[in-house]
């Protein structure tokens, strides 16, 4: 599995944002009023952070213990480390992506939306604030979600026997 690109998340979230602006264009020239979150929606965002978070505390706490383990002197005797299962590792990684690509994707429609609130001749207060939380959820879900698709990554052997049996 690839680690996401910021530059693809940056390009999603362009993209998400000039359609924000649009439909809210278009929306405002029908007569029909700026969209605006609903407060489920609010909720939801940084709640998808938060649960990412707890579903990473065992790779988070491996990851520490191999770090603390290879931080010890070499003649001590170290501790044995329970081992994350790679299966639930590589789903937790998915999962941090799919949270990353949908938080620039809902951080893109925020922002597109909010440009239009903020232009419009008639500024919806409640509207504008809606916005905000929305694109303040988002930047947390997209900023956590790169985090722990990074610390879910399997760093690289530096090993000769290994790099020659991945070289096969």
């Amino acid at each position: 599995m690839k680690l996401t690109k910021i530059s693809t998340l940056v390009a999603v979230a362009v993209s998400a944002g000039i359609l924000g602006y649009a439909v809210s264009l278009l929306l405002v020239r029908l007569g029909q009023p700026l969209p605006s979150s609903p407060t489920n929606l609010l909720v939801t965002l940084p709640v998808i952070a938060v649960v990412l978070v707890i579903l990473a505390i065992p790779v988070l706490r491996y990851q520490a213990a191999v770090k603390k383990a290879l931080a010890q002197p070499a003649g001590t005797t170290r501790t044995p480390i329970k081992r994350v299962d790679p299966f639930y590792a590589l789903r937790v990684a998915l999962l941090a992506q799919a949270v990353a690509i949908s938080g620039s994707v809902f951080f893109g429609w925020h922002g597109g939306v909010l440009v239009a609130v903020l232009t419009s001749p008639q500024i919806a207060e409640g509207a504008a604030w809606r916005t905000g939380f929305g694109i303040a959820g988002s930047v947390l879900m997209g900023v956590v979600g790169v985090l722990i698709e990074r610390a879910c990554r399997v760093p690289p052997d530096s090993t000769a026997t290994d790099t020659e049996a991945s070289a096969a």
